[in-house]
C-alpha cells in the first residue's frame, strides 16, 4: 500500500491560541489566510476534523475556487476530499448542517460509542461510520483502512485534541502554521496541541522549510524530524 502523507494546517494568535475562549466567538477572516487554507485541503484526498470543531463551526471547509477543482479534476480527485470527523463519543447531533453539505462523510469513531450512542441511527444514514478500536482510537488500524480506500494525502484541520493524538501516533509528516497578529489570552482558549502534553526530552521536534509573510499574518513550514 502507497504511504499516506498527513500534512496539519492550523492557523494560531501570537500567543498560541486557534480560537477565542469562547470557540463559536466569530473572527473576521483574513483572505490570505483563507486562499492558503483553501489551496492546502484542495490537495487532500481526506481531511480529518475533531468533533468539536464541526460542533463549533457547524460545517466543514470546502473548495470554491475554479482553478483548485480543475486542478482536482486533472489529478482524477473528486472535487471536495472526504470530510472525515473524529469522535470518540459520537456526541454528533444528524441536524447539522455539515450533514446537508455536498460532500462524502466518514466519522472515525469507537465500538463502545457505536453500542452507546443514542445519535447511530440518524448518522449512519449520513455518514461512513467506522470504528477504530473499542474504547480509544488506533491511528495503526486507521491508517490501514485510508490506505485500502486509496487515499494518499490526508490534511488535518484540529482541533488540539486530534491534533494531539496523531501528534502521539506519530502521523504528521508535516505542518503549516499560520500566525495571525492579534492576541487573544484567556487560560481556557484551545492551543494547537493539547492532550496530556510530552516533557521536553520527548517531545517531537520540527524543522523550518519554508516562511512566508503576507503583511503582519506568517505562515511557517515545518516539517517533523523523524
Amino acid at each position: 500500500m502507497t504511504a499516506i502523507q498527513t500534512t496539519v494546517v492550523l492557523a494560531m494568535t501570537a500567543d498560541g491560541k486557534i480560537s477565542a475562549v469562547d470557540p463559536r466567538a466569530p473572527r473576521d477572516s483574513d483572505p490570505a489566510d483563507k486562499a492558503h487554507l483553501e489551496y492546502q485541503v484542495s490537495l487532500a484526498d481526506l481531511i480529518l476534523v475533531g468533533a468539536g470543531t464541526i460542533r463549533a463551526e457547524e460545517k466543514t471547509f470546502t473548495i470554491n475556487n475554479p482553478e483548485l477543482l480543475a486542478a482536482r479534476q486533472i489529478r482524477g480527485q473528486p472535487p471536495q476530499p472526504i470530510t472525515c470527523v473524529v469522535s470518540r463519543s459520537l456526541e454528533l447531533s444528524p441536524a447539522l448542517p455539515f450533514f446537508q453539505q455536498d460532500v462524502e462523510r466518514w466519522i472515525f469513531t469507537t465500538q463502545t460509542a457505536l453500542e452507546r450512542s443514542s445519535q447511530t441511527t440518524g448518522l449512519h444514514k449520513v455518514a461512513n461510520l467506522i470504528d477504530l478500536g473499542d474504547t480509544d482510537l488506533d491511528w495503526d488500524r486507521g491508517y490501514t483502512i485510508m490506505a485500502e480506500r486509496g487515499i494518499r494525502k490526508v490534511v488535518a484541520l484540529g482541533g488540539g485534541s486530534l491534533t494531539a493524538s496523531l501528534v502521539q501516533a506519530g502521523r504528521i509528516d508535516d505542518w503549516w502554521l499560520t500566525i495571525w497578529p492579534v492576541i487573544y489570552g484567556g487560560q481556557g482558549a484551545p492551543t494547537p496541541v493539547e492532550g496530556e502534553g510530552f516533557v521536553p526530552r520527548a517531545a517531537p521536534h520540527l524543522q523550518l522549510i519554508e516562511t512566508r509573510q503576507v503583511g503582519s499574518e506568517l505562515f511557517l513550514h515545518y516539517r517533523t524530524v523523524k
